[in-house]
């Protein structure tokens, strides 16, 4: 009798398994966005803080200073195309001004952006940061984003 329970607890646990992979698969394709723009216009959508209107982008600005983790963070706007989304939850990103990438991700995770945003033209609003490896030991430099303009 015992043995028969573990048998079909076992088929029951992969009947189980099969399933939710299933419905995994599924997800994936889903476009998910967490967080909704606080502003949406025919050409753009802006994600985070509002972003005023900036003249130019291909120049590294400074807007002004924000506390964050004790220390000035300058506000800067980086231009370029989004690649590499997060599709878990659209938490983080990679930004190509078409000579180099950089992950930007975003401060205290206050938003997120579509995950089906790739290949998009952005304007981005933060600073650079520099961070350390936790595994490696390596230093690298990421854009810690207060907003994001996503341009359709």
């Amino acid at each position: 009798m015992i043995r028969i329970l573990k048998f079909v607890s076992s088929i029951v646990f992969l009947l189980l398994t099969v399933l939710n992979s299933s419905l995994l698969a599924q997800d994936q394709d889903e476009v998910i966005a967490l967080s909704e723009p606080v502003v949406v216009t025919d050409q753009y959508k802006i994600f985070g803080a509002e972003i005023g209107e900036i003249s130019s982008t291909t120049e590294l600005k400074k807007a002004k200073t924000i506390d964050f983790e004790n220390r000035e963070v300058y506000d800067l706007f980086f231009e370029g195309v989004l690649t590499e989304v997060c599709q878990t939850r659209g938490c983080n990103f990679y930004l190509d001004d078409g000579e180099s990438q950089v992950r930007v991700r975003f401060l205290d995770y206050g938003f997120f952006i579509p995950t089906d945003s790739n290949g998009k033209k952005t304007v981005v609003r933060g600073d650079f940061v520099q961070k350390e490896d936790e595994e490696t030991g390596e230093t690298f430099v990421e854009i810690l984003s207060t907003a994001i303009k996503i341009y359709n």
